[in-house]
């Protein structure tokens, strides 16, 4: 049986991701293994906006401020790659970063307006990069990308990573023990609550992937640790129709915890 948390805080992805969801065992009491999380990286945010009139990009990057070496440059090297890994000036430079991707994403819709009629429509590229979430030892960050280029409609994508506070380490699946039948059952019946099915055929019967009858894939966005578990994060298209939305769920630590490995169980002390 899945059960639905109420309680997850969803931030950024507030009436973007859709419903998220908590799972635990029948009958099992759906509290967090995780302490309280400790709020206390200070964040500093710096941000870029250009409108033509008939098109507008803006790029808002929020960064931590005071947080030690290894873990600042770490977010703010990520938070590049995530935006294309084209800025080749110094990472301090926030505001720079933010202003070159801010250019980056009007280039393509400057041009885009002047080859066709527009019709008063106007096209626009936004990126909010924010926290997500954080814990003692970690901390989780949200990079969502919104964007209008014409056609049937826009592509909206929600991505992120959680940070080792000690190291700045990125944090992916490679910590947790994902190749067991009882793994894999905990992703699709959360995937079951999330497309509203009750067996495996229906669920089949929904996913876009090669086999839908195997393995559910894991999505291409690492595991985001969360004040009350683990937040899995597909983007549109990556296993189900557009129209299906980007499935999300969260599984529960103390449901989680038997396929951790130990560098993700001392994410939690």
């Amino acid at each position: 049986m899945i059960k639905i948390s109420k309680s997850l805080p969803v931030l950024l992805w507030l009436g973007a991701c859709g419903m998220v969801f908590g799972c635990a065992p029948k009958g099992e009491n759906k509290g967090s293994a995780e302490p309280a999380a400790a709020d206390t990286t200070a964040m500093m945010v710096d941000s870029a906006r250009m409108d033509s009139g008939i098109c507008y990009s803006s790029v808002l990057l929020t960064t931590p401020k005071g947080a030690g070496e290894a873990l600042t440059h770490s977010v703010r090297e990520w938070i590049s790659e995530e935006l294309g890994g084209s800025y080749s000036g110094d990472y301090a430079d926030v505001k720079g970063m933010a202003t070159h991707y801010m250019k980056e994403g009007l280039k393509p819709l400057l041009e885009e307006s002047a080859e066709f009629r527009l019709d008063g429509v106007q096209l626009y590229s936004k990126v909010a990069v924010e926290k997500l979430a954080e814990g003692k030892s970690y901390l989780t960050m949200s990079c969502f990308f919104d964007e209008f280029a014409g056609g049937a409609h826009g592509i909206s994508i929600l991505r992120g990573a959680t940070f080792r506070k000690s190291d700045g380490r990125r944090i992916g699946w490679d910590v947790f023990k994902t190749s067991s039948d009882a793994f894999q059952k905990l992703m699709s019946d959360s995937l079951k609550v999330y497309f509203n099915v009750k067996t495996d055929k229906e669920l089949a019967e929904v996913l876009m992937i090669p086999n839908s009858e195997g393995p559910v894939p894991l999505p291409l966005c690492g595991p985001l640790f969360t004040k009350e578990g683990v937040l899995f994060q597909y983007q549109s298209y990556e296993i189900c129709c557009y129209a299906d939305g980007q499935p999300n769920f969260v599984i529960l630590y103390k449901v989680l915890m038997p396929f951790m490995m130990e560098t993700a169980k001392r994410l939690l002390q």
